[in-house]
């Protein structure tokens, strides 16, 4: 089985339907973007699978995973901590995107 991990949007080309995405551990990676109905931006939480970004999601469905696997696997794991990283990461770009325009 093969699942789709979250990642926050760090740059965007659309010329090339290409992004940079960081997954919570401040390394920029490139991913295809694969969803063509929607407009992927700066900042926004996507989820990856293969190298390709196939949706969005919401901050509220990131938190929800977070809980999800705190209470599966326990508090002190490193997945959580990653996903607090996305969230704080998600947070800051948006943040920066809203005072630049």
């Amino acid at each position: 089985m093969c699942i789709g991990a979250p990642a926050v949007v760090l740059d965007v080309d659309y010329e090339n339907m290409i992004a940079s995405v960081d997954y919570g551990d401040g390394i920029p990676r490139t991913v295809i973007i694969g969803i063509l109905d929607q407009i992927i931006k700066r900042g926004e939480l996507v989820i990856v699978h293969a190298g390709v970004i196939v949706s969005k999601i919401t901050e509220e469905e990131l938190i929800e995973q977070v809980e999800f696997f705190r209470e599966l696997l326990g508090e002190d794991i490193q997945l959580t901590q990653i996903y607090r990283q996305l969230i704080e990461t998600h947070r800051k770009i948006t943040q920066a995107v809203k005072d630049h325009n």
